[in-house]
């Protein structure tokens, strides 16, 4: 899927990424920070000094980048990182570890149009085999689920039973 393509799903996985927040009681604010190529990554997601100070360097950039907290205190805040893909593969899973180890997310998605199990059955095996590969800094791990229209419409993000207990999930 080209970068273009990709863009299309940004708004339908903030919209989707945020619900899974709000539904667990968080407060979020979420910016789309893949699109337009060579846009800034906004201040307010980067973690560390030495993040700001390459800012302008043109770090690498998740495709959407957020905060939320449980309370109102704003130092609880937590950075999540999401990559949106058409399937999640081994490419793409490194690309969301990096991520993680770059920000410091404390939360990492990779969310694609097709479930792992579906598009990409030889990946699953092998993260069934080495685990650790979804795991970044301090055991934080990268959570692969895929965009999913409800009954009524709605869209949601979901991993197929054949995932979980695989899968790192979304319980937050």
């Amino acid at each position: 899927m080209s970068r273009q393509e990709e863009s299309r799903l940004y708004e339908l996985v903030r919209g989707a990424i945020e619900q899974l927040f709000k539904v667990q009681g968080y407060s979020v604010d979420f910016e789309i920070t893949g699109h337009p190529k060579g846009k800034l990554i906004p201040e307010k997601f980067l973690k560390s000094a030495t993040l700001s100070k390459y800012r302008r360097a043109r770090l690498p950039t998740p495709d959407i980048m957020g905060l939320v907290r449980k309370n109102i205190r704003q130092d609880s805040q937590e950075l999540v990182i999401v990559e949106v893909k058409k399937r999640p593969t081994y490419r793409a899973i490194f690309q969301a570890k990096g991520y993680a180890e770059l920000f410091y997310s404390d939360f990492t998605f990779l969310i694609s149009q097709e479930s792992l199990y579906m598009s990409s059955p030889k990946v699953l095996d092998f993260v069934k085999e080495r685990p650790e590969l979804l795991r970044a800094r301090d055991e934080k791990e990268i959570i692969i689920q895929f965009l999913h229209r409800t009954s009524e419409g709605t869209i949601t993000l979901a991993q197929l039973g054949s995932e979980a207990g695989i899968l790192p999930s979304a319980i937050l």
